[in-house]
């Protein structure tokens, strides 16, 4: 593998006890020290006009670096953008506050001897939505596996499949919603692309998945219940029925997970769901 270029990924909101994670030989997450105003001001001297909004992060604890860098493959995302699967993924795992700031072309950790200075903004926002039941913080050791085993899985199939790549785009950015009841509507948005039924779609909709991730029995049946359950929260969420906000952010989380199970499914069986996996979960 022949590394030619690598970038640094600013990120907030996780935690991890080593000093520096490898996922991949090409893709790495690392602690940052605590950052400097006046080393991030001599970024601005040389050219990076947006550094003042970084400033914020000079305060706050678990910063840390994605170290991002080229490989030999000629498919799927670039540098940038797997610095961005890899954060995603994170969110996959609920590690929902995880953000990415700004990137640069040297580490984070070594600001003041910088030259030829590359960097700019992530598409980062400085209002999530965050739920306590869906933000873990740390990254544990089986995360660490689950990344390492599923990296380059997921990277394929977001390469070769639009539907999976439009999950992981909602996976990402539902946290970005100006509302509860707005990230509701584009997880189902992105949960109805990949079941892609027309009618009766409550039914249809909760037969097919609690068969698709569930033997028959019990757990079916009981998953079954809970996605139409789940199905109807969503209408009345989107069509503006009057409903508690305890409701509302319960129909979140439960909608965010079973988002994640389809996910989870596609990666960990490497293929897209299918119509005849539907049916075959069903009739067999």
């Amino acid at each position: 593998m022949t590394i030619k270029e690598t970038w640094f990924i600013l990120g907030n909101g996780i935690y991890f006890e080593k000093d520096e994670v490898e996922i991949l030989p090409y893709l790495k997450l690392r602690k940052i020290n605590k950052l400097s105003v006046f080393e991030l001001a001599g970024l601005g001297a040389k050219g990076f006009q947006q550094w003042s909004l970084i400033e914020p992060f000079c305060y706050l604890e678990n910063n840390f670096e994605i170290i991002s860098s080229e490989n030999d493959s000629t498919f799927g995302y670039d540098i940038l953008n797997r610095a961005w699967l890899l954060n995603t993924l994170l969110v996959l795992r609920n590690k929902t506050t995880i953000n990415s700031i700004a990137l640069l072309n040297q580490s984070w950790n070594n600001l003041k001897d910088i030259n030829d200075v590359k960097a700019n903004l992530c598409d980062y926002h400085i209002k999530m939505l965050k739920i306590s039941s869906l933000s873990e913080l740390k990254i544990e050791d089986n995360d660490i596996k689950w990344l390492n085993k599923h990296f380059e899985i997921a990277n394929i199939l977001a390469f070769k499949h639009e539907k999976f790549r439009y999950s992981l785009e909602v996976l990402n950015s539902w946290r970005y919603c100006v509302d509860l009841k707005s990230a509701i509507a584009i997880i189902w948005a992105a949960i109805e692309s990949i079941v892609d039924v027309s009618s009766e779609i409550t039914y249809r909709l909760s037969l097919s998945i609690s068969s698709l991730l569930h033997d028959r029995g019990e757990k079916r049946i009981e998953k079954f219940k809970e996605i139409k359950k789940l199905y109807n929260l969503r209408s009345k969420v989107v069509h503006g029925s009057n409903i508690k906000e305890v409701e509302i952010e319960n129909a979140l989380v439960g909608s965010f997970k079973l988002l994640s199970e389809l996910v989870n499914y596609m990666i960990e069986n490497n293929k897209m769901i299918s119509e005849n996996d539907f049916e075959s979960a069903i009739f067999k």
